[in-house]
């Protein structure tokens, strides 16, 4: 298994799927959801590395793989880092 793949298995309620990192965040209220993923797209802007997400009222995924590489790489893991940051910060 890839270092980044081992990386990505110690990174708390992610689930690694082949090349995606994805996960569930639940939030009380739509719009705290709403603006989790305002937050999630201000960083992805910045790192120009664009997660797909789903929203479905209070509970929104995040998915990061790097679709030029068709693999999972170092970007995915600091992203999913910066999530959590986003969350608890």
């Amino acid at each position: 298994m890839s270092k980044v793949k081992e990386e990505a298995k110690q990174l708390s309620d992610w689930t690694l799927d082949g090349e995606t990192l994805s996960k569930t965040f639940s939030f009380q209220e739509f719009l705290e959801g709403i603006q989790f993923v305002q937050n999630v797209a201000i960083y992805a802007e910045g790192a120009q590395h664009h997660p797909h997400v789903t929203i479905d009222h209070t509970n929104i995924t995040v998915q990061w793989t790097t679709v030029d590489q068709g693999a999972l790489t170092e970007k995915d893991i600091d992203a999913a880092k910066a999530c959590e940051n986003l969350l608890n910060g």
